[in-house]
């Protein structure tokens, strides 16, 4: 009879699995009567007041704090795709690079009008009283102003920034176009990474709530195993109420980091600070990105020349070589000056205005010049030398660390795939485990038939760790995909897009 009583006591674990539960109990934070965080009046200092808290500082079990009532946020739901479309949206630093690419359009447009005239529509009064002197020399003394109203075109341009400078804009406005591309898939894979943390958090929440459920079940049998007199130990109802404490101040900690998890993502999107965040759709499952067939020199090559990063460098080269030929051909290039003003002007002796007729002036100026007798011009193409120079070493860096961002990056892929196959491996022989502690009954008790406590806490625990070394694995490996992925040059938009369609 007593074996009977003690199976029937230890069929007590629950099935347990990798699918997340879709609940999860939340507490609502207790409110304050204060009206504002600073209208509380602060407490005199009294001897009572002091031996109070001194009485409850050597007493912690009976201390009692008030939930904090700023804790309280509004929950908003979020998924990849819509993390991704708000980075691109509302992201200050990808506006930011878009606004560079509106400033060298800008400056592009100017490059490309230089050949028009500027239109100036004006007055000009101009009174003179005193000694002058005339073609023959002689001074005499004189009192005259004239009034002049009109206007017309004028043009000083140099044929050297003429020709030169919209071709240097050009390629300085596509590096901003590549680096703003840059930016946004950086952006991206940030945000991407923010939400893969805040997933792996709820995630490990819901493993969390699942063992809790188990450690609880346990504790029970513990007790009723305990009151029956079936024990294997005195320490076991304290073993089993320690596993269940262990864990929930573990899911205390994990919203902890959840939130901080919340508002990371949310600075990232220029979302309200009041917002918790909060996966729409708790699935954790590998994703694969790039094709595993890959060899490390063809993804390097991709990289190379897929890179916008890379491609912006290039176009910066090709703007700094422009200047340099744009120096070396300078002292050939002539500088032309037009101006044409066509207007009523009228004057006469001391503040007399009249005798007013049309007028117009037009001046022609061709010269070529060579500055500082060549030495200025030879210091121009030794400093745009300099530049080009410049640019192009920091191509070669730029080319030598996306080689080995990409190595690394491949290197962390194989290496998370690997773990992946591990911690799925162990996962299933700890499931095992625990369905041998659940089903098969005669484990749980020893010779004497007595409850023995310990070996359904290893299973719960084993299994734990397990769960949760998996769901690190899964997120680790997703996280590599998509590094790798933006490495070689993709935006994560595209790569999600290609993952709605394969779904």
């Amino acid at each position: 009879m007593k074996r009977l009583l003690g199976f029937g006591i230890l069929g007590f674990l629950a099935t347990g699995c990798f699918t997340p539960q879709t609940a999860i109990p939340v507490h609502e934070p207790v409110r304050t009567t204060a009206a504002s965080p600073l209208s509380a009046k602060p407490i005199p200092a009294t001897k009572s007041n002091v031996q109070q808290v001194q009485a409850t500082t050597n007493t912690p079990s009976d201390v009692l704090v008030t939930k904090p009532n700023y804790t309280q946020l509004e929950t908003l739901p979020i998924d990849l795709s819509t993390v991704i479309r708000l980075v691109d949206e509302q992201s200050p630093v990808v506006a930011f690079a878009q606004a560079k690419v509106r400033e060298a359009e800008a400056n592009l447009e100017k490059a490309e009008v230089q050949w028009l005239p500027n239109l100036t529509v004006g007055m000009a009064y101009n009174r003179f009283d005193g000694q002058t002197q005339n073609q023959r020399g002689e001074i005499f003394s004189v009192s005259r102003a004239n009034l002049f109203g009109g206007g017309g075109p004028a043009l000083a341009i140099d044929t050297s920034e003429a020709i030169f400078r919209p071709l240097i804009q050009r390629r300085l406005t596509s590096a901003e176009q590549r680096n703003s591309q840059a930016v946004s898939a950086q952006q991206e894979l940030d945000a991407v990474s923010g939400y893969l943390d805040l997933l792996q958090l709820t995630m490990a929440l819901e493993i969390n709530a699942q063992t809790v459920s188990q450690a609880q079940e346990m504790l029970k049998a513990a007790l009723n195993a305990k009151e029956a007199k079936l024990d294997r130990s005195a320490g076991d109802v304290n073993r089993a109420q320690s596993e269940v404490l262990i864990r929930q101040a573990e899911r205390l900690d994990l919203q902890a980091k959840a939130a901080s998890a919340s508002a990371r993502l949310s600075r990232l999107l220029l979302l309200p600070p009041n917002v918790k965040l909060v996966p729409g759709t708790i699935t954790v499952a590998p994703i694969t990105l790039i094709d595993p067939n890959s060899s490390l020199d063809q993804l390097i090559e991709i990289a190379l020349n897929n890179r916008p990063d890379l491609a912006a460098s290039r176009d910066r080269i090709s703007a700094a070589w422009t200047k340099v030929r744009q120096q070396q051909t300078a002292p050939l290039m002539p500088k032309v000056v037009v101006a044409n003003q066509t207007g009523s002007f009228g004057g006469g002796l001391d503040s007399d205005l009249r005798k007013f007729d049309t007028r117009n002036a037009l001046s022609v100026q061709l010269f070529w010049e060579v500055r500082n007798l060549g030495f200025g011009n030879r210091a121009d193409v030794r400093e745009k030398r300099a530049q080009l120079d410049q640019a192009n070493y920091q191509l070669l860096d730029s080319q030598a660390k996306a080689s080995a961002d990409i190595v690394e990056a491949a290197a962390m892929a194989v290496n998370k795939a690997e773990t992946l196959e591990l911690a799925q491996q162990a996962v299933k022989e700890a499931t095992e485990l625990y369905r041998i502690n659940k089903d098969g009954t005669s484990n749980l008790v020893d010779t004497k038939n007595l409850f023995d406590a310990l070996r359904p806490l290893q299973a719960i625990q084993l299994l734990h760790n397990a769960r949760q070394q998996y769901l690190t694995a899964v997120i680790d490996y997703n996280r590599s995909q998509f590094r790798l992925f933006t490495l070689l040059g993709n935006p994560v938009r595209e790569a999600n897009r290609e993952q709605a369609k394969s779904n």
